[in-house]
């Protein structure tokens, strides 16, 4: 671009150019900088212009940065054409370089030796300025040269682009342009920018600086084949879990999910990181006799040339896709073709479209079918599907709308959605729009069946599930009833309960798994699809009342027993829902309930059976202490008092079922509220009586003890906490008759011991004692050293007790010692390792958010940096408790620090404790369980 930029006019006062030159030292430099960057991105553009119209021109070569800015030549004549961009008008000084070069460019045509009648167009945005136009209204201008403007087009070369007053009118004018040309499946706009940035490079000096007219097919295909037709992705693409690459080693991939699970999004994402250049063929809406034709047609256009299309065979469409094919094979040139809506077709007809392309990448997409099983098995590969959107990527969904969601919650949306990507969207913005940005209240709706906004999944699935028979629907809601996996004898007993037979329930689950509704397991348990569930549960509410109560009382007895815990999460749920209360709260007397994330919904059926007055005085008194423990955990020390006020009420006007059992529990509750107000003189005058009502050294004593000191520590008297709690923690180790070194010793020892006890659970009640014990001392400034090791024997011993949730606090607490000690490594080894897949196994939600953010800081102490704000900005789409959120600042803000030093701190620097109740406020274990009326193993 010969001398252009060198004169510009300044911009207005206030223009965006003055702004913008405000923000840099040299205002001038960058109006100079933006001023030449504009006009080269306007030569170019003009270029990319032409070659849009070239072969409608019947031209035979555009050439780049030659003699002239923009070269065109034909079988008669040479243009030569400058461009200048200018903010004021264009005057004769601006063109009188070009204009005197000229001279001898047409002196070398006119001796002959170059050929045709040579031309000079300037092109300009601009004006021309008096004096430039009077020039040209004289007999001297010369004939041969002419100035195009954006009124002033050329009275010849009429197919010339026209000039656009600045660089969006030119834009606009070459979209238009590419709209017009045949087989474009990139967007225009695109299409025009990448011919632009061909431009450019030829610029440099590659591909001899020009392009050939016979060639412009292969050059529109070099800059269509990355997206085709595929559909626009959106602004913000968000991966799936785990998300795979668009071709793999396989020949030919078969991509099923339910419609709204990503997959064309996915293959359009994954196609620009693609090596092959990739086609989209979408089979939707086109007759089954025309697709080989039709995908024929489009590989013809986009990757042969026109002579080479132009002499493919006239045959059926399945011959001359076989035909583009063997061109393609013989040039060498390996392409992949998305197959979209391939469920459309039939076997025989995706076979054959497979069979004429043996060395192209097919990636077939399409719903979930039974027909489906005998192609992959024709085809030698197994169907795949995506793995869907992650719980992070469900919470920056949701955060996205401004919804509220915590861990948990996003738990259940993954759960009710299966993290299909169109089903999070739109659950996302239901939440927005119908329950004021509330995700709890959201999915409490969607699984109570309450909603009266319809989801984007129940109409998608609720067309699938039509298709089903009537058997295989009545499996599916069978499925959605039982919850958990079951096995092949479990779901034909709950069949044989529905009325159906055995072989008509084994028929009906291979047509369920045909279509995707079910997951199998390893071991032959069957489930339903996460996706498929809201829609299954509406079927299983039409089953006759009779039946859903049998299938319910059967499914109970299936699963007492049994330790797994969606196995007993399930059993929880149907005590509840068959009013089974009683054994709930025998359940709930267990040391290892709360160990454990137990059935939110239990929650409400114990709350009523607290305040039934028809119920039995001892079941309400154990419902309120359920419900004090709960209270205790959530921090909610209103309701904490509340209901031990109850129980007071009931031990006073109650019958002979309160004994001693029931008063140490009061006790015990007692003490929480006591210790909670800071009250230590009521603390210790219920103490006192409490002793009174119990044996010396009794299991009782030892446990009304250890809720003294747990009450000491709320009243913040972390030094007598610590001292109660060594106490009664060598009160048990007597009793069980564990030295110090069987603390130390490796933990199958112990979990030998264990087993051999008559009194398995004062292994845990132990742990409770060491965990308090570190944690009064933490209260008082003693981060690391030899007075908090003994988070290491309370970790072992919460550990084989399945005290899970303790277990990971005094986790937490010795990655916390190892981190002070200088081993990063080991401490970031048994987060990842052991802590948060406990967590995760036994559904401990609400721990989840606090031990990812103490692996992100432990990750910034082993100087990986990245990996630490990657895990802190995963994080921040969940809604945290307070405590949570001011944990999650105070680690970010180390994180940050450590990145601007780039290096670990002193090994002193102590980490701060984990958010979540039981790290930052309350001790483990608010009442230890006294005279248990049964044990259950939680495994």
């Amino acid at each position: 671009m010969q001398g252009d930029g060198t004169r510009r006019a300044a911009p207005a006062a206030g223009s965006p150019g003055d702004r913008e030159a405000t923000d840099v030292l040299n205002g001038e430099q960058l109006r100079r900088i933006t001023s030449t960057h504009r006009g080269f991105t306007y030569q170019h553009l003009y270029a990319a212009g032409c070659l849009l119209r070239l072969r409608e021109a019947q031209a035979q070569l555009l050439r780049v940065e030659r003699d002239e800015d923009v070269e065109i030549v034909f079988d008669d004549r040479h243009l030569y054409i400058q461009v200048k961009t200018r903010e004021g008008n264009l005057t004769w000084g601006d063109v009188r370089g070009a204009v005197e070069q000229f001279d001898g460019i047409r002196a070398e045509h006119t001796a002959g030796r170059r050929a045709g009648t040579p031309w000079l167009i300037v092109v300009t945005n601009a004006a021309l300025g008096p004096d430039l136009l009077a020039r040209t209204q004289q007999a001297p201008w010369p004939a041969d040269v002419a100035l195009v403007g954006p009124e002033r087009p050329h009275p010849a070369e009429r197919w010339l682009p026209v000039p656009g007053r600045d660089l969006a009118d030119l834009l606009d004018w070459c979209t238009a342009q590419a709209e017009r040309l045949p087989f474009v499946s990139l967007s225009a706009a695109t299409l025009v920018w990448k011919l632009a940035a061909r431009v450019q490079y030829a610029c440099t000096g590659a591909h001899g600086q020009e392009f050939a007219a016979t060639k412009l097919p292969q050059l529109y295909e070099q800059f269509v084949e990355e997206l085709q037709a595929f559909p626009q992705l959106p602004g913000v693409y968000r991966p799936h879990d785990g998300e795979p690459d668009l071709t793999s080693e396989e020949p030919v991939r078969l991509v099923v999910g339910f419609s709204g699970a990503g997959k064309t999004t996915w293959a359009a994402h994954a196609a620009t990181h693609c090596p092959h250049p990739v086609t989209y063929f979408d089979v939707a809406g086109i007759p089954s006799a025309s697709v080989a034709g039709a995908l024929a047609q489009e590989l013809a256009a986009r990757h042969l040339s026109q002579p080479e299309a132009e002499t493919l065979p006239a045959a059926d469409g399945i011959a001359v896709l076989r035909a583009v094919h063997a061109r393609l094979a013989q040039a060498g040139t390996m392409i992949a073709v998305v197959v979209d809506n391939v469920h459309q077709l039939t076997p025989d007809e995706v076979r054959m479209l497979v069979g004429a392309l043996p060395t192209a990448r097919l990636i077939l997409l399409g719903h979930p079918r039974p027909e489906q099983i005998p192609l992959a098995a024709h085809l030698g590969i197994t169907a795949e599907t995506l793995a869907g959107w992650s719980i992070d990527t469900v919470a920056a969904v949701f955060a996205a709308e401004d919804c509220v969601v915590d861990y948990g919650t996003g738990q259940r949306v993954l759960a009710l959605t299966a993290g299909l990507p169109l089903y999070v969207l739109n659950s996302a913005y239901l939440t927005s729009t119908a329950y004021a940005g509330d995700g709890t209240a959201f999915c409490d709706a969607l699984q109570a069946q309450t909603h009266t906004t319809g989801t984007a999944q129940e109409r998608i699935l609720e067309e699938a599930f039509d298709l089903l028979e009537l058997r295989a629907r009545t499996v599916a809601a069978l499925l959605a009833i039982a919850e958990v996996p079951l096995a092949v004898a479990e779901l034909q007993q709950l069949a044989e309960v529905a009325g159906l037979r055995p072989a008509h329930a084994a028929r009906a689950v291979r047509d369920l798994a045909a279509r995707r509704f079910t997951q199998d397991f390893a071991d032959g348990r069957v489930t339903l699809h996460d996706a498929v569930r809201p829609v299954a549960s509406s079927a299983a509410d039409d089953l006759p009342n009779g039946v859903t109560h049998r299938v319910r009382d059967a499914l109970l007895q299936m699963l007492e027993g049994q330790r797994g815990l969606p196995q007993l999460g399930r059993w929880m749920r149907l005590l509840t829902e068959t009013g089974r209360v009683e054994e709930l709260l025998d359940l709930a007397s267990e040391e290892g309930f709360y160990e454990s994330g137990y059935p939110r919904e239990i929650r409400a059926a114990v709350a009523d059976a607290a305040e039934d007055l028809a119920r039995d005085t001892v079941i309400r008194f154990e419902a309120h202490n359920t419900l004090v423990t709960w209270a205790y955990y959530d921090g909610d020390w209103q309701a904490c008092a509340r209901h031990v006020s109850a129980m007071e009420r009931l031990a006073v006007n109650g019958d002979s079922g309160i004994g001693p059992r029931e008063r140490a529990l009061l006790a015990a509750c007692q003490f929480i509220v006591y210790g909670h107000d800071k009250d230590v003189r009521r603390l210790t005058e219920a103490f006192t009586t409490g002793l009174r009502q119990v044996e010396s050294e009794s299991a009782e004593e030892r446990a009304l003890r250890y809720s003294f000191a747990q009450a000491l520590y709320h009243a913040d008297e972390f030094d007598r906490a610590d001292m109660v709690a060594q106490q009664v923690a060598e009160a048990y180790r007597a009793y069980l008759g564990l030295s110090l070194d069987d603390l130390d010793g490796p933990i199958a020892a112990l979990q030998e011991r264990l087993h051999a006890s008559d009194s398995p659970d004062d292994y845990k009640r132990l742990a409770d004692c060491f965990s308090l014990s570190v944690k009064s001392r933490r209260r008082q400034g003693i981060a690391s050293g030899p007075e908090t090791v003994v988070a290491i024997p309370a970790w072992k011993l919460y550990s084989i007790t399945g005290a899970w949730r303790q277990a990971v606090d005094s986790g937490q607490e010795v990655v916390d010692i190892l981190v002070n000690a200088g081993r990063m490594q080991q401490a970031l080894n048994i987060l990842e390792r052991q802590l948060l897949p406990t967590a995760e196994t036994y559904n401990l939600s609400e721990l989840i958010f606090g031990l990812r953010s103490h692996r992100a800081v432990t990750l910034a102490y082993t100087s990986d940096i990245p990996a630490a704000l990657a895990e802190i900005d995963s994080l921040s789409g969940y809604e945290p408790t307070p405590e949570q959120a001011a944990d999650f600042c105070r680690q970010k803000a180390i994180i940050e620090a450590l990145a601007a030093r780039q290096r670990p701190p002193a090994r002193d620097v102590p980490v701060p404790a984990m958010p979540g109740a039981s790290r930052s406020s309350c001790p483990p274990n608010p009442i230890q369980t006294i005279m248990l009326r049964k044990r259950i193993a939680y495994v």
